[in-house]
């Protein structure tokens, strides 16, 4: 159920994973009355709802605290960096691939990394599925064609890693993660020009992130990588009474 207001649609992925029966409700713009009584209605049919406002329209966060018990869960902020055409130092120790097998050393890091994430701040979500969702995340893009690794080695250990996909014109980064005992030596760099080097070799010339509001440091290396701000939406959960 979509049109050029909103868009409604069941989550598989979520409804396997946490074992509620899940969906996700984007806000493109302002929501007329007639629009909300509609998304209010597709919401009833599910026990677990994401509602995504996007650009964080102040119309859709009143009706939204009004006529739901929905809470916030999340400011989403997102950047995007266009890439130029221009020589990229690159790092022989980093790389990407496809298509690629389950990576101990991958899930090692994916185990012991991301602090932030909406699902934590979300109660009535098993604690230990919020916990390991993004393992999961990790775990489930093995063997996959359309899910790409950027991958950064040091001393024969993989010290991190950047999951990336691609949406149309745009690559995006979906998680990226850095073993703690390598924090501070350039690897996040490392991977970034490695994927921008990539995407760009396959005809994309931008690429888009998100992170959640609290999450600084992240913020602070996207500005220091080139990423410019350009949005910010607030998250909802909402749980059928």
């Amino acid at each position: 159920m979509y049109n050029s207001n909103y868009e409604c649609k069941p989550l598989q992925w979520d409804t396997n994973y946490f074992g509620v029966n899940a969906a996700r409700v984007n806000l493109r713009s302002i929501i007329q009355e007639s629009e909300q009584e509609e998304i209010i209605n597709f919401c009833k049919a599910y026990d677990f709802v994401t509602i995504s406002n996007h650009a964080n329209e102040k119309e859709n966060d009143r009706w939204i605290g009004v006529k739901t018990n929905a809470f916030l869960a999340d400011v989403n902020i997102q950047f995007i960096k266009v890439l130029e055409d221009k020589p990229i130092s690159l790092d022989n120790n980093t790389y990407v691939a496809n298509n690629l097998s389950r990576n101990e050393q991958i899930v090692k890091i994916a185990r012991n990394s991301f602090q932030h994430s909406r699902f934590f701040n979300d109660p009535k979500l098993p604690e230990d599925k919020a916990k390991n969702i993004y393992l999961h995340w990790t775990e489930s893009a093995f063997d996959q064609e359309d899910k790409y690794f950027a991958i950064c080695e040091r001393e024969g250990n993989v010290a991190g890693y950047i999951l990336f996909s691609f949406n149309d014109e745009s690559s995006v980064i979906e998680l990226i993660a850095v073993d703690e005992r390598y924090q501070g030596q350039g690897v996040g760099k490392s991977l970034i020009q490695s994927m921008e080097s990539f995407v760009k070799n396959q005809g994309i010339y931008k690429i888009k992130v998100g992170t959640q509001v609290k999450n600084i440091s992240a913020a602070q290396f996207y500005i220091a990588m080139g990423f410019k701000y350009v949005d910010c939406g607030s998250v909802y959960h909402l749980w059928r009474r």
